[in-house]
């Protein structure tokens, strides 16, 4: 048996894990830096990347079984899904304020107007 097999075998491994770790340094550091929604969008490309990562190398994703591939679509689906009901009822959802409430005395929430 070739002896350096495992070695050709771990390589991916090590490079994904490194390459988590450069990712989770950037997104550490961009945290820090104010860039306004900007810091949003480049932490919600790095959270993507790294799950991408993760499926392809760790879950093996690229040689599973089709059976495994529908279940983790559908889990993506339904994720999906779920964000989407929960951005339109945040988008559809109008601020009543009480009668009896003083409108100085009601600190401004995040996305109001």
């Amino acid at each position: 048996m070739d002896e350096g097999a495992p070695k050709r075998q771990q390589r991916p491994l090590v490079l994904t894990w490194l390459a988590l770790l450069i990712l989770l340094c950037i997104s550490a550091a961009s945290a820090w830096v104010p860039l306004g929604w900007v810091n949003s969008a480049i932490s919600l490309a790095i959270a993507v990347i790294k799950a991408l990562l993760v499926l392809v190398v760790f879950m093996r994703l690229r040689r599973a079984h089709s059976l495994v591939r529908l279940a983790a679509a559908t889990g993506l689906c339904t994720l999906v899904l779920l964000f989407t009901l929960a951005g339109a009822d945040y988008a559809t959802r109008t601020e009543v304020r009480s009668p009896w409430q003083d409108p100085a005395a009601v600190p401004a929430r995040l996305g109001s107007r």
